[in-house]
């Protein structure tokens, strides 16, 4: 009987979350079908707005920027956006069906199980859809950004971003203990990172007002920080964006872990 890493190491930090996550990422894997479908979703969302812009910006450029930097911009964006699973479904039949009281006696968290698989699901699609998002913008676009250097701090922005909206999105969950359905909070969430993140136009062409309420926002570091790497090599500003991500994601995993301690505690007052 082969024994596994885990096994062999019982006392490894977070061996048992890291099995859950090795786990749901298998599954991940064996879901071609909706892996293909994600793929396709990217590829259209691309090619709608490469076709709209050259439309729309007859100078081929917004601003400063290029319309192969725009469609960069985008495909980076959207890569971050799709790559995250929707935990939140999930978590609020737990509590719908009642599974979750079957769960809890577990010798792991029930929020950092189910975050656990959110982050082995996310690193899946993210591989998929990175490798087809670069595909998909050099053929729309016609190349790489005129400043390729930009994409190499991407990646570990990326997984940054995508990783905090895992906990976000499993906070948004968790709102199924009060409301019954976490549907209305994930649509206000999802809404407000497509607006105040700059999902399809960078933060600097919104109104002066509205860019700099979306800055004081995790949203901004989330989806505008990344994807502003398609405009050139910038180490400065990615490091101001990992820094803003590992504060927002301290405080986030924070409030998320308290909002779940007082759900937990609703549920046990209430008997399930």
């Amino acid at each position: 009987m082969t024994a596994t890493a885990t096994e062999h190491r019982p006392g490894l930090p977070g061996g048992k979350y890291l099995a859950i996550a090795h786990i749901a990422a298998r599954q991940a894997v064996e879901d071609r079908a909706a892996m293909v479908g994600r793929v396709l979703f990217q590829g259209l969302i691309l090619l709608i707005f490469s076709r709209l812009w050259t439309v729309v910006i007859a100078d081929g450029s917004l601003g400063s920027h290029s319309m192969r930097e725009l469609l960069w911009y985008l495909a980076i964006t959207e890569w971050v956006v799709l790559s995250p699973p929707l935990i939140h479904l999930e978590i609020e039949e737990d509590f719908r069906s009642g599974d979750v009281a079957y769960r809890l006696p577990r010798p792991v968290s029930y929020l950092g199980s189910r975050i656990a698989e959110g982050f082995g699901t996310m690193a899946v699609r993210g591989s998929a859809l990175a490798v087809s998002g670069f595909v998909w913008a050099s053929l729309l676009s016609g190349g790489l950004p005129p400043d390729p250097r930009g994409l190499v701090l991407v990646l570990p922005l990326g997984i940054l971003a995508a990783s905090l909206a895992v906990v976000c999105i499993a906070g948004v969950g968790l709102t199924a203990l009060w409301l019954q359905d976490a549907s209305p909070a994930y649509w206000i969430w999802q809404k407000a990172n497509f607006l105040l993140g700059g999902l399809m136009i960078p933060l600097e062409f919104y109104p002066a007002w509205l860019a700099s309420i979306a800055g004081k926002l995790p949203f901004a570091a989330m989806v505008h920080g990344p994807g502003h790497m398609a405009f050139g090599f910038a180490p400065d500003r990615a490091l101001a964006t990992a820094g803003a991500l590992l504060a927002w994601g301290a405080v986030i995993t924070l409030a998320v872990a308290a909002t779940s301690r007082a759900g937990l505690r609703r549920l046990d007052v209430n008997g399930g």
